[in-house]
C-alpha cells in the first residue's frame, strides 16, 4: 500500500491524469467486452411477471360467457372462465360419432379453490340450452343430450351427426354450478359474479372500477395460481374501457393502455412507429349485399339480381373504402375466389330483356362508418343503371338492427356480416331451415340441392369430399345469387414493441373468427425478459 502512495505521489500532474485516463478506458473495454461476451453466449428469454393494459371501446354489462354476447364481456372472460378443450384430458366417439365421451382432468378448481367437475359441463349446457336463444352458444349445443356419466366423464348425445362438432365442443366455455346453480336460468342475469365472476381460466378476477354515473373504466385481473393449464408469463392483465374510439387512440398515444384491437377499420399511419407493432389478423366473416327473397316480389326476379351484380365493381368499393389496402375482396361464402370482372352492358341488356325499369331500391345499412361507406360506393356504381332511378340508403342503428330489421324481416337489400365459426359449415347462413329468425339466412334463401350439400357435409369427415361438396355448394350459391359477396377484413390488432409471445405476427396462416380468439395464446404473451447464459 505505501508502495502504490510513493508511486502516485512521485507521478507529475499530467502523469496522474493520464493514467486515470487509461485507467477509465481500460474499465470500459473490459466492461465492453464483458457485455459482448454475455451477449454472444446468452439469449434473452420471456420470464414471468409485469402487466399489460388492453383498451376497449364499450363496457362489460355481464361477464360471464353464456349469457352476454357483448364484446366487452367476451373479451374479459376468455381469460377468466375455461373452455372445454382446458379441462378434458381425452374425449372418445361411439355410435358413427353421434355420441362424445368427455374426460375431465383430474384435480381442476375453480379459483374460489371449489372443484371442477362433470357436474359444471351438464350444468353449462342445460343452461344454454335453456336459455335458448339468449345465449351466444344456443347454436352450438342445440339438440344435444347431455349426461353425468361419473365425476369426471361426461357423455354427449347428437341427434344426428355433425362432423364439426368435436370443434365447436371444444370452444364452448364452462361456467361453476356451485355459483349459478341455485339460480333460475332467465335470473342467472341478475348475479353479482357476473361482475365479480369466478373462473378456472389463466387469469382470476381481482377488482373493477367504475365512475360514479356507473360506466366501468376499468377490470384487473391477475395470473391465476390455480390454473391446470400452461401458466401465463404476464402477472397482471388490465382491461381498461373507453366510450369512443377518439378516446381510446388518445390513451394509446399517452402510453396509459399498451395495446387495442379492432374489428372494423381504424387508419393506422399516424400510429406507425418503432415502438409500435401492428398485426392483420385474418377473420372468418364477409360483408356481403343480401336480397331479400322474401320481401315482396321485386328480388325474387333472378334478372335484376344478377343485373345489380354484374353492374358492381367490386374491386373499385375496395379502394375507396379501404384506402389502406387491408381488405379482400370476395365472391362467395368461402372466402376463396375472386370476383369475376364488372359488365354495364350486361346489366343494362338484362334488365331490358326483363323489361324492369323505374326502379328505386332501398338498401339498409348499419350505422358503421366503413359500412356507410360502402353502401354510398354502391349506390353510385348502381345509380350508372339508367333503369335505377335511386337507391335510398337506410340507416340503422346497430344495437337494434337485429330486433328492429332482421327479426321483423323490414328490408329490401342489407349490407351485414356474417361471422362464421367454422368456415366449412355453411348451415346456419345458407341452409334454407334457418330462413326464419332466429337463423341467419338473411337471403332467405332456398336451393333443395345446396340443402343437401350442406347436410352431406355435416356428415362427413373425409376432408377432400368435404371440400368438393363445398366447392359444388358455393357455386350453386353464387349462380343463384342470392346476395352480392363483398369483401373481407382482417382483425387489426395494435400493441407496444414491449409484447412479444404474439402468435399470429409470426404465422399469417392463423385465422379467427371472433375478436375475443385473439387471447387463444395469452399464456405465449410476455412483456418482461430476462438474459440466460448459454
Amino acid at each position: 500500500m505505501n508502495f502504490l502512495k510513493n508511486v502516485f505521489a512521485s507521478l507529475t500532474k499530467m502523469e496522474f491524469k493520464t493514467l486515470v485516463c487509461f485507467g477509465i478506458i481500460f474499465l470500459v473495454a473490459g466492461i465492453t467486452r464483458i457485455g459482448i461476451v454475455i451477449g454472444e453466449n446468452s439469449t434473452l428469454v420471456p420470464v414471468e411477471g409485469g402487466m399489460y393494459r388492453e383498451g376497449i371501446v364499450g363496457q362489460p354489462i355481464a361477464v360471464n360467457p353464456i349469457i352476454s354476447a357483448n364484446p366487452s364481456d367476451q373479451d374479459v372472460a376468455s381469460l377468466i372462465y375455461p373452455k372445454v378443450s382446458d379441462i378434458i384430458d381425452t374425449y372418445s366417439t361411439e355410435n358413427n360419432e353421434r355420441v362424445f365421451l368427455l374426460n375431465i382432468k383430474e384435480g381442476l378448481v375453480w379459483d374460489d379453490t371449489k372443484p371442477l367437475s362433470s357436474d359444471d359441463v351438464v350444468f353449462t349446457i342445460q343452461t344454454i340450452q335453456e336459455l335458448g336463444d339468449q345465449s351466444p352458444f344456443s347454436k352450438s349445443v342445440q339438440g344435444v343430450v347431455v349426461e353425468r356419466m361419473s365425476e369426471l366423464q361426461v357423455r354427449l348425445s347428437l341427434p344426428v351427426p355433425y362432423s364439426f362438432f368435436d370443434e365447436t365442443i371444444k370452444k364452448l366455455p364452462i361456467i361453476p354450478k356451485h355459483i349459478f346453480g341455485s339460480i333460475p336460468a332467465q335470473n342467472i342475469r341478475l348475479s353479482s359474479y357476473n361482475l365479480e365472476p369466478v373462473g378456472s381460466g389463466p387469469y382470476r378476477f381481482k377488482t373493477f372500477s367504475n365512475r360514479k354515473d356507473g360506466f366501468i373504466t376499468e377490470y384487473q385481473l391477475v395470473k391465476n395460481e390455480t390454473y391446470n393449464g400452461t401458466r401465463p408469463f404476464i402477472q397482471e392483465f388490465v382491461f381498461r374501457f373507453y366510450e369512443n374510439e377518439e378516446d381510446l387512440l388518445k390513451a394509446f398515444r399517452l402510453r396509459e393502455i399498451d395495446g387495442f384491437g379492432t374489428a372494423s377499420t381504424i387508419e393506422t399511419k399516424t400510429l406507425v412507429s418503432p415502438q409500435v407493432k401492428i398485426a392483420r389478423i385474418p377473420m372468418l366473416r364477409y360483408y356481403a349485399l343480401f336480397f331479400n327473397l322474401n320481401n315482396g316480389e321485386l328480388f325474387k326476379n333472378d334478372a335484376l339480381r344478377k343485373a345489380l351484380l354484374l353492374a358492381l365493381d367490386r374491386d373499385r368499393v375496395l379502394t375507396s373504402v379501404f384506402p389502406e389496402g387491408n381488405a379482400e375482396s370476395i365472391n362467395g361464402p368461402l372466402l376463396d375466389q375472386k370476383p369475376s370482372s364488372p359488365d354495364l352492358d350486361g346489366a343494362r341488356a338484362l334488365l331490358k330483356k326483363a323489361k324492369i325499369n323505374g326502379l328505386t331500391v332501398t338498401l339498409t345499412v348499419p350505422k358503421v362508418e366503413f359500412l356507410e361507406k360502402t353502401a354510398e360506393e354502391v349506390k353510385k356504381q348502381w345509380m350508372n343503371l339508367e333503369e335505377i332511378n335511386d337507391v335510398i340508403i337506410h340507416v340503422v342503428d346497430p344495437k337494434s338492427i337485429v330486433e328492429k330489421t332482421i327479426k321483423t324481416n323490414e328490408y329490401e337489400v342489407l349490407l351485414f356480416g356474417n361471422v362464421l365459426e367454422n368456415k366449412k359449415d355453411l348451415f346456419p347462413f345458407w341452409d334454407s331451415s334457418q330462413r326464419m329468425y332466429p337463423g341467419l339466412n338473411l337471403s332467405f334463401y332456398k336451393n333443395a340441392r345446396v340443402d343437401l350439400l350442406i347436410d352431406t357435409i355435416r356428415q362427413t369427415k373425409d376432408v377432400a369430399q368435404q371440400n368438393a361438396l363445398l366447392q359444388n355448394a358455393q357455386n350453386e350459391i353464387i349462380k343463384d345469387v342470392p346476395a352480392i359477396f363483398l369483401y373481407t377484413i382482417p382483425y387489426t390488432y395494435i400493441h407496444t414493441a414491449e409484447l412479444g409471445g404474439v402468435p399470429y405476427e409470426e404465422n399469417s396462416e392463423i385465422m379467427i373468427s371472433n375478436p375475443r380468439d385473439r387471447f387463444m395464446s395469452v399464456e405465449k404473451w410476455y412483456v418482461t425478459k430476462a438474459r440466460i447464459l448459454e
